[in-house]
């Protein structure tokens, strides 16, 4: 039973984070194979990488997904979901029908093309740091294929943190489209983000119309807005009080603090550290409140090396219906492991907990 719980927990957030837009985690299967990695800060050569991490010509890019010249970026206002208009750079057509850049304006602060094969084409056209929302990638993608395509990111974080932009786009079979990814300020900053330099994530691609499907791709991608050299984790200092409930050679959960009067019912705030290799499943089942079960159904990943910020809930309605108005006494069933093997914890322990007096 506890089992079912948490993976229902890891299925419906999957779900949440094809539909929803916001920041926060996400679930999904095994990466195939190393990040690919795009450098930036411009749209010349410098930085060009392939799919091994390796140096390669600019402007290159193979059925493998290489990335490939920001300059080939077509100049399009096609639009998906919104309509913000065309790249910096426009374009003009040769004799054979086929378009050449040509310099229109100012070259946007980061510009490149991630995959270009005959299935898929998706570059970043543009990154902005300002917009009415918080952090934004403007990107354009084309469905080469005869099948309407879901694009998704899965397993994102921003300068070390889990950070998640619930992004995700149906481009029809043949079309192209213009699509806005961004991740929220507040939550930039509840995450002590201040300048993106690293955006890791997995690029999920599959068919629209037949889930069961194997994806046409299921990628990770290792992008840096700022340059590689300028990449910096984000860094947490200790407070005072924050209470240790784990802090081994594995992983380490720390409660920051609690909200009584959470919107949305009683919060308890962790700060996660995934010290491994393996991406981690943090997850809480069974608990009760005040000798009184009642569950949070929470459930957090955090990739390898990565860390996170996340809130326990537990619903006001559940805390209602059992006559809960304050908390006193939580008994926590704790459970850390890795995503592909659940019956080996890192930490299988109930940690009692009294919130007023910590």
């Amino acid at each position: 039973m506890r089992r079912s719980a948490v993976i229902f927990v890891l299925i419906f957030t999957l779900v949440a984070a094809n539909i929803f837009t916001g920041c926060g985690s996400s679930a999904s299967g095994p990466d195939n194979g190393p990040a690919k990695t795009v450098s930036g800060g411009s749209s010349d050569a410098a930085g060009k990488t392939d799919s091994a991490g390796k140096t390669g010509d600019a402007g290159k890019t193979d059925a493998a997904g290489k990335t490939g010249d920001a300059s080939s970026i077509p100049d399009t206002n096609e639009s998906a979901v919104t309509d913000w208009g065309t790249a910096d750079a426009g374009t003009a057509s040769n004799a054979d029908g086929k378009s050449t850049p040509v310099e229109t304006g100012p070259a946007p602060a980061f510009s490149q093309v991630l995959i270009d094969n005959d299935d898929l084409y998706f570059a970043i056209k543009d990154v902005r740091s300002d917009t009415a929302y918080g952090y934004e990638w403007k990107v354009y993608v084309e469905n080469r294929t005869d099948k309407n395509l879901m694009f998704s990111f899965e397993k994102v974080s921003v300068n070390g943190v889990m950070c998640d932009p619930f992004w995700a786009e149906v481009i029809n079979a043949g079309k192209k489209g213009n699509c806005e990814i961004t991740w929220m300020r507040d939550s930039l900053q509840e995450r002590q983000i201040g300048e993106v330099s690293r955006v890791d994530f997995t690029l999920n691609v599959y068919n629209d119309d037949d889930y069961t499907e194997a994806s046409l791709m299921h990628d990770p991608f290792t992008v840096f807005p700022l340059g590689e050299e300028n990449a910096a984790a984000a860094v947490r200092e200790p407070a005072a009080t924050d209470h240790v409930l784990v802090d081994d050679d594995n992983c380490s959960v720390i409660i920051t603090g609690y909200e009584p009067d959470n919107s949305w019912g009683y919060a308890m705030k962790l700060y996660l550290v995934n010290k491994t290799d393996r991406d981690m499943v943090f997850s809480v089942d069974s608990s009760s409140v005040n000798g009184i079960m009642c569950d949070p159904f929470w459930a957090d990943i955090v990739c390898a090396g990565k860390t996170s910020y996340s809130t326990v809930l537990w619903d006001k309605n559940a805390l209602a219906e059992n006559d809960i108005s304050e908390v006193e006494e939580i008994s926590l069933p704790l459970k850390v492991y890795a995503d592909e093997d659940i019956g080996n914890p890192y930490v299988n322990e109930t940690f009692e907990l009294t919130p007023g007096l910590e």
